[in-house]
């Protein structure tokens, strides 16, 4: 018996079955993960698959697109990391060996463009949300790799699941996984990235990328814009994969969610566009399908497109809908579900009213038609209790009646119903009052969008949110990063030093005598101090060191790929220029100094908060041999 969702992740993988890499990708892998790590080697090995050679050249091509073209693959692996090496050919792998599958419900193609588009637009939002991080192409490729597993560990029972829940949202989706197999998708998602050894941020980012207001981030964490970022993303891969009619309704969510990164209009658009750009030259490298995709900009000024009246020789057409049918006669529930079925709408049926709210809640129906057949089903009160619901009031309603029931047309107006169809009637009759329903409500949603736009424009939004998430991330008086954002990456270099192999280091910086300064100068000059401080550190360091204030008269510096040795020799450099500023004001200037600690990444670590720690020690051990110096 399965107790947690380990040992149920535990028993998938003794299968052998779950999604893994193999051959030359499966060789690389594994020669990353050892103690001892020869670059010579890794370089070779990725030379004898020009596959991966190639797609590991196009990303740090994509990736550092400054200076000329990356054309050695040693190059590209000093660049792109040990790390990220791994996790690049872990992704490129499982599109190769997972391009097709035997779930009959699962488009393993559909699947891994949707996906790439996801990956290129994580990586592109990122850099432009403060949060640029080359994992988030890795994040953005597996992001639903739990779904793909669940195909191949069960395609019979999960294909029965997912025609199921056809086009339904994750909230439908999940339990019925949940019960079935023990765990869902996002879990069997997270469980395969921990087991693939990604750090515990993004991980977090992908598990809650679907639902992010179910996550419990900090607002303006690194670990909620990844999330947000992570969730824009897929939607912009959703709308890459849709069909025009659907896309263009999925531009103002995309203008909405942007601008809760910080991103304006223009700069949504440019993100999209940049998409579809490389999403088809990663498409030809990968093998993976894709499609030639308009600019945004001119999607969202052309409109949504409609449907044009047929000559009554040919058949009407509609773009697909989510539509409830409600009626006691299962006969005539069949005979419309079958014509809008044939006409390729996603119908749900019911045969009561407490049937018909049910599925209401489940599927969110943009139109539905009621038949209007008292006492059998109470139409009045049906449509009056779907029009109180927060996504029925939007819902377009019909209604059918007989003939004999013209006389009750005030009232199925004044009960909230906006169309209806006398009974008996044929499959033309239906779709043409279905597509005078899609025409209105096209209206409706560019009216709600032009109401919307003239009370808070997106610019605007995007403006204050990105104002907001950067003063979130920033202390007030030196206008470096605060201890939120500095104690976050520190933990993400951390967990990257863990993984690669890749050295890190730490200083902690203490101005020395600092009560002394208040209290001789004043506490407004000891805030001065403090500014003229943070222009020393930001002088002195390197553009790749990361300083933020830590508290009070304290600051750290984060050191990427750095040595113990070099993080002393850097901390003195600091000391010295801090002994050699003036501070204070021009007519009444001092001189301080300053102690360091300097700490180094070692396997004895146990978390970020570890190297801290040893940091913090190192300048405690500055301080009690005098100051003014560094302490390792």
């Amino acid at each position: 018996m399965i107790h947690t969702k380990r040992e149920c992740f535990e028993q998938f993988k003794a299968t052998g079955r779950l999604p893994s890499p193999k051959g030359v990708a499966f060789a690389i892998i594994d020669l990353t993960q050892r103690d001892e790590v020869n670059l010579e080697e890794i370089t070779h090995l990725i030379r004898t698959d020009p596959a991966i050679a190639g797609r590991l050249l196009k990303f740090a091509n994509t990736a550092h697109r400054s200076g000329r073209p990356i054309v050695s693959i040693g190059r590209a692996v000093i660049l792109l990391g040990i790390f990220r090496v791994r996790q690049l050919v872990l992704g490129f792998s499982l599109i190769s060996d997972h391009a097709s599958g035997k779930c009959p419900a699962f488009d393993y193609q559909a699947f891994w463009s949707r996906s790439l588009a996801t990956a290129i637009a994580a990586q592109a939002v990122s850099a432009q949300a403060q949060s640029a991080s080359e994992e988030s192409f890795t994040c953005g490729l597996l992001s639903e790799v739990g779904s793909l597993a669940l195909a191949t560990l069960f395609p019979e029972e999960y294909g029965e699941i997912l025609a199921a829940a056809r086009d339904q949202p994750p909230a439908v989706l999940l339990p019925l996984e949940a019960e079935r197999f023990g765990m869902d998708h996002r879990e069997l998602t997270a469980a395969l990235l921990d087991d693939w050894g990604l750090p515990a941020i993004f991980i977090d980012a992908v598990y809650h990328h679907e639902d992010p207001a179910g996550a419990d981030f900090p607002m303006g964490s690194r670990a909620q814009v990844l999330t947000q970022a992570l969730h824009f993303a897929a939607v912009l891969g959703r709308a890459c994969m849709a069909d025009e009619p659907e896309r263009w309704h999925l531009l103002p969510e995309l203008y909405h969610l942007g601008a809760q990164l910080g991103l304006e209009r223009d700069g949504v658009a440019d993100v999209f566009d940049q998409v579809a750009t490389e999403w088809q030259e990663w498409g030809k490298v990968l093998n993976v399908p894709t499609r030639s995709l308009p600019p945004m900009a001119e999607m969202a000024a052309t409109g949504p497109p409609l449907p044009s009246p047929r000559p009554d020789e040919a058949p009407l057409t509609t773009f697909p809908m989510r539509i409830l049918v409600a009626s006691p006669d299962e006969a005539l529930r069949e005979q419309v579900k079958a014509a809008l079925t044939d006409a390729g709408h996603r119908v749900a049926t019911a045969g009561s009213l407490e049937e018909t709210l049910r599925q209401h809640e489940e599927a969110y129906p943009q139109l539905a038609v009621c038949d209007w057949r008292p006492p059998e089903l109470d139409a009045p009160a049906l449509i009056r209790a779907l029009r109180r619901r927060e996504k029925g009031h939007k819902a377009y309603l019909i209604a059918l009646l007989s003939p004999a029931q013209e006389e009750q047309l005030p009232e199925v107006f004044e009960a909230g119903t906006d169309d209806y169809l006398f009974k008996p009637f044929g499959a033309k009759a239906l779709l043409a009052r279905i597509l005078a329903a899609q025409r209105v409500l096209h209206l409706q949603e560019e009216i709600q969008i032009e109401r919307e736009s003239s009370l808070r424009s997106a610019d605007e939004w995007a403006h204050t949110n990105r104002r907001l998430l950067q003063e979130a991330l920033t202390d007030p008086l030196t206008r470096l990063p605060n201890r939120r954002y500095g104690l976050d990456r520190l933990a993400q270099e951390w967990a990257f030093a863990a993984h690669s192999g890749l050295p890190l280091a730490c200083l902690m910086a203490d101005i020395d005598h600092f009560k002394e300064v208040n209290d001789r100068h004043g506490h407004d000059i000891g805030d001065r101090v403090l500014q003229q401080l943070s222009e020393v550190l930001l002088q002195t360091t390197r553009r790749e060191d990361v300083i933020f204030r830590y508290g009070g008269e304290e600051f750290c510096v984060i050191c990427p790929a750095t040595g113990l040795e070099a993080a002393l020799q850097l901390g003195e450099r600091i000391r010295a220029a801090a002994a050699a500023a003036s501070f204070g004001l021009p007519d009444n200037h001092f001189r301080l100094t300053i102690s360091l600690g300097a700490a180094a990444h070692s396997r004895q670590q146990a978390s970020a908060e570890a190297l801290l720690k040893q940091a913090d020690e190192a300048l405690y051990r500055a301080k009690q041999a005098g100051r003014n110096r560094v302490a390792g």
